[in-house]
């Protein structure tokens, strides 16, 4: 859920919707929404279509 966080950050710093970000990636408004509220999971290239779209990179980091 974490990931979804972060892009509902982003997208209200750009005052965009999940709507709108729908339309950048080519994806159905409903299917990002259930991303964003975590009753789907995000997948790769969902990940990196989202990231390009909104000018983000990906970084994996360790958790010790």
């Amino acid at each position: 859920m974490k990931m979804s966080n972060e892009i509902k950050k982003v997208l209200q710093e750009k005052e965009m919707t999940a709507s709108d970000l729908a339309r950048m990636i080519g994806y159905s408004p409903q299917y990002i929404h259930n991303l964003l509220d975590g009753n789907r999971r995000w997948n790769e290239t969902t990940i990196e279509k989202t990231c390009q779209a909104l000018g983000l990179e990906l970084q994996v980091k360790s958790c010790n």
